[in-house]
């Protein structure tokens, strides 16, 4: 890894230098502990739950005796290629 400053006042640059060489070292090791951290596969540790006491019973209406005489699904759009053209539009 390379950074590149642009430091004018040469003072300032010399001071730099010299702290840079006196914090090589503990630089390198944290920059090589940091990324050695994403390396290590850690298991994530939760509570298992029992399924049999946590699930209940899904009830459906009863869709065949149910009157949908009332229900148009889409009956507001005329032209069905210019409304899914729209639509793929607007996602995009």
């Amino acid at each position: 890894m390379t950074i590149t400053l642009k430091i004018d006042n040469p003072n300032i640059e010399e001071q730099l230098k010299q702290f840079v060489k006196e914090q090589k070292e503990i630089t390198i090791e944290a920059l090589s502990s940091f990324l050695n951290s994403f390396q290590k596969e850690e298991k994530l540790i939760y509570k298992k739950r029992d399924p049999r006491k946590y699930s209940h019973k899904i009830e459906y209406v009863d869709s065949e005796n149910e009157d949908l005489s009332d229900v148009t699904p889409y009956s507001h759009v005329a032209d069905s290629g210019e409304y899914v053209h729209n639509l793929r539009r607007q996602r995009r």
